[in-house]
């Protein structure tokens, strides 16, 4: 099994990775683990599911394609943990964004993002908004059950990344230390095909801001121009860039 997605088996939040471990209620013998499922490919949603429905003392609660979906639903009947794809091009939310209002809104919730995208970037966005792991969607399914029980281990300190087919707990390195979180958030946005005035209208921040992080964002990178700054996030994030 290869990958997570349809395979059988085989300025940043306040970092929640080593004290809010308390929440987790696994000193009961008989809880089961409510898990809640976020990935705009039903397929994907369905086939995760499916398979963490194998394990007994999981409980998948809410499988979802909308990230709106899953914060309406999670107010109605709360998780342990929610499983969401970093990448929701579409979604109202997504990446950093999605993750802070998850973390707002529901502080004593263990989150795991995956994703297919390039990881630096990835899991270092997810952990400064608060995420408590990240795991790529090439990943094996058995050890998103890995990661899982982990994040859920009162004991588990640091945060939970994949590296050399393992389970790692550190934070991850800064993917480029020229650049900042708001200025890597803002290019991942446009790197998805946003123009600045969506990026703003996503972010919750103004045309200016959006602006201003982009700008400095290429001058500390050395590009000149739009069409360097496209061929830089191709590489970088492996998607079209938009104006």
């Amino acid at each position: 099994m290869s990958a997570i997605s349809t395979s059988s088996p085989a300025a940043p939040a306040a970092p929640p990775h080593s004290a809010g471990r308390h929440y987790l209620l696994l000193s009961g013998d008989n809880h089961r683990v409510r898990i809640a499922i976020l990935d705009d490919h039903p397929v994907i949603t369905l086939g995760i599911a499916a398979y963490l429905r194998s394990h007994p003392d999981f409980d998948i609660v809410h499988t979802e394609t909308s990230s709106e979906s899953l914060l309406h639903h999670l107010e109605a009947r709360p998780c342990d943990v929610a499983l969401v794809d970093f990448y929701l091009p579409k979604q109202a939310w997504d990446g950093v964004d999605c993750i802070r209002r998850l973390r707002r809104r529901h502080p004593d919730m263990g989150i795991i993002t995956f994703s297919a995208g390039t990881q630096a970037e990835t899991e270092y966005a997810a952990f400064r908004a608060g995420a408590h792991g990240y795991l790529p969607k090439s990943a094996a399914l058995p050890t998103l059950v890995d990661v899982i029980r982990a994040t859920l281990a009162p004991d588990t300190n640091g945060f939970i990344t994949y590296q050399d087919g393992g389970l790692k707990f550190t934070p991850p390195s800064h993917p480029d230390t020229r650049l900042t979180s708001s200025e890597i958030e803002v290019l991942r946005q446009i790197a998805q095909g946003l123009s600045v005035t969506q990026v703003g209208a996503r972010l919750l921040r103004s045309k200016k801001t959006v602006s201003t992080h982009k700008r400095r964002a290429m001058g500390k990178l050395g590009l000149a121009d739009d069409l360097a700054l496209a061929l830089y996030l191709k590489e970088k994030f492996d998607q079209p860039a938009g104006p």
